[in-house]
């Protein structure tokens, strides 16, 4: 019976320490400002990549059709 107690306590006790550790790792993280800035920069060319590919985006079916146009003008002499 104080065995059970004990194991229980001691994954309760890990647990929580865990989840102290990550929370206090997390907030030293976050709290860097050139971090936050290289992240800013970061996301801002993310996000420049995706409205190119938005531009660029076409439909499966839209581009085997083409694939297909142009295998045909070849094959047409």
């Amino acid at each position: 019976m104080k065995r059970k107690f004990l194991l229980k306590t001691a994954l309760f006790s890990f647990i929580a320490f865990g989840g102290l550790y990550s929370f206090l790792y997390l907030n030293t993280v976050a709290g860097s400002t050139e971090d936050n800035q290289a992240l800013q920069f970061g996301e801002k060319q993310i996000m420049e990549q995706i409205d190119e590919l938005e531009g660029k985006k076409i439909l499966p079916e839209v581009f085997l059709l083409e694939k297909m146009v142009e295998i045909g003008k070849n094959l047409i002499p």
